[in-house]
């Protein structure tokens, strides 16, 4: 059979026996004695109570495309922790005629012992929970001695021995900065705009996070100006996982956060970050929610992806990635006027009412259908073949991870960004076949009559209406917009 090896360590610093090269040594040589051809090995250094993990999700994924017959690992922990992950697992490896064997004995699908599953589940799900109980008590106490016990040191500190220190880098001097502008009411966002512009490294990039994104936003800015770590206090354990097997978070009452003053040497005098407490309450007491206009969530910028915002002084949308990142991430600053927008499509609308009123139009419609039906077709096979294309680039960029010639995270990386695209595409291909039925549909004048009806009598072009028949709208750096109906127009070129 061809096998694949699961291999995992909750941490870099598991013992000698828990390995991942010792695993998978033990691997090798049970393969060997059953026979078994290993195609792949797959490993993760993080909790098995987590599902999101990049050499699970291979596993799972490779498995469904059939390129192994059985899982081997070294105990149903290795696999999972979390009961429910552990029964997913399971059925999946069912629904897809893979066995699963664990040396501990869990579950050995090949000689039929299955009997003892759901009692290991249990049981390493439960020594779970009381680790993590146990490891909370001891951050508590490390925290109610003053060391900070976090993952990741504040932005322009570093941890010594659980003792903050400033870094001797640019980065203290970037806090500053984000404090002094707020008081100088520069908003969260203009300063993550400018910090953007230059090329500030963000927290992410400082702290060597994977696909950690080279803008500021404003909820960065937010999180910074709230963090009491830089006025010289610690304050610790303000949120906490709802449950072992869950990765969401829930926060923990002011009472019961563990809050030590004076710690350790403060960027901030805690004159300046009080006064930068008050300032946020204020500014938020008085802040309004942003309106929604005509075109929010329907109008997007051409040039980067992002939707376009409503500028009450220019009445029309200007690009947000623009706005809120600056030229360098989006060159699009022309602003596209409402009115004017609403005229384009609304003369649109009724020419085509008018258009399918007119029997010589409907004479000559089927061929204008008939030539818009080649061109869905044309699309169709495009798209097609870029899907089968992403996805045998998939497969070899598996075959380059297995020879080792890119790395794990490479390949994860890779996958990710395929997945994205593959999808994309996915939904492309659903609405072709949309369109393409409706140019096969014989009564399709009076489809769309039926849908123009209130269009001559229009006299604003209504939410109801914009949405029901416009799909999406781009506009791009010269001013040029296209529009996208959600029907096939004949009238249209493309």
């Amino acid at each position: 059979m061809r096998c694949a090896i699961y291999a995992r360590v909750s941490t870099i610093l598991d013992i000698q026996s828990t390995s991942i090269d010792n695993q998978i040594d033990i691997f090798r040589k049970y393969a060997a004695q059953e026979n078994w051809e290993i195609v792949k090995v797959y490993t993760d250094k993080q909790s098995g109570t987590k599902e999101n993990r990049p050499g699970l999700k291979a596993l799972i994924e490779d498995g469904k495309a059939g390129m192994y017959d059985v899982i081997l690992a070294k105990e149903l922990s290795r696999l999972a922790r979390n009961g429910k992950l552990s029964y997913e697992l399971r059925d999946i490896c069912q629904f897809n005629n893979i066995h699963i064997v664990c040396l501990d004995n869990s579950i050995n699908t090949v000689e039929g012992n299955v009997q003892n599953f759901g009692l290991f589940a249990w049981l390493y799900e439960n020594e779970s929970a009381n680790s993590s109980r146990r490891n909370k008590q001891a951050k508590t106490a490390k925290a109610q001695r003053g060391l900070f016990v976090g993952s990741n040191p504040p932005y322009g500190y570093r941890s010594d021995n659980g003792i903050l220190k400033i870094k001797d880098d640019n980065t203290p001097n970037v806090v500053r900065r984000i404090f002094e502008e707020y008081l100088s009411g520069k908003g969260m966002d203009t300063i993550a705009k400018n910090l953007t512009e230059e090329a500030i490294s963000t927290p992410a990039q400082v702290a060597n996070k994977i696909n950690a994104s080279k803008l500021w936003h404003g909820s960065t800015i937010r999180n910074i100006l709230n963090n009491p770590h830089y006025c010289g206090d610690l304050v610790q354990s303000r949120s906490e996982t709802i449950t072992v097997t869950s990765s969401k978070r829930r926060e923990i009452a002011l009472e019961n956060r563990v809050t030590i003053e004076d710690t350790h040497e403060a960027i901030i005098p805690k004159e300046t970050f009080n006064s930068v407490q008050v300032l946020m309450q204020s500014r938020t007491r008085t802040a309004t929610a942003p309106k929604k206009h005509l075109f929010t969530n329907i109008l997007y910028c051409d040039e980067c992806g992002k939707g376009m915002w409503y500028k009450a002084n220019q009445k029309g949308y200007r690009c947000g990635g623009n706005i809120r990142h600056g030229p360098s991430f989006c060159p699009n600053r022309v602003a596209i006027r409402e009115k004017e927008l609403i005229e384009v499509i609304v003369e649109d609308l009724r020419g085509l009412f008018i258009k399918l009123k007119e029997e010589s139009f409907k004479n000559t419609l089927l061929n204008k259908l008939n030539k818009r039906k080649q061109q869905i077709l044309r699309d169709l096979d495009v798209t097609r073949s870029e899907i089968e294309n992403l996805k045998a680039k998939k497969l070899n960029y598996v075959n380059l991870y297995t020879e080792n010639v890119i790395t794990k995270d490479e390949l994860v990386e890779y996958r990710e960004l395929t997945d994205s695209k593959i999808k994309t595409l996915q939904l492309k291909n659903t609405h072709l076949k949309e369109k393409m039925q409706e140019c096969e549909n014989e009564d399709y004048a009076i489809h769309i009559d039926n849908k123009l009806k209130d269009i001559l009598a229009l006299k604003n072009l209504t939410p109801h209406i914009l949405h029901s028949l416009v799909e999406k709208i781009t506009g791009n750096k010269n001013g040029h917009v296209h529009i996208q109906y959600s029907f096939v127009n004949p009238l249209q070129d493309t």
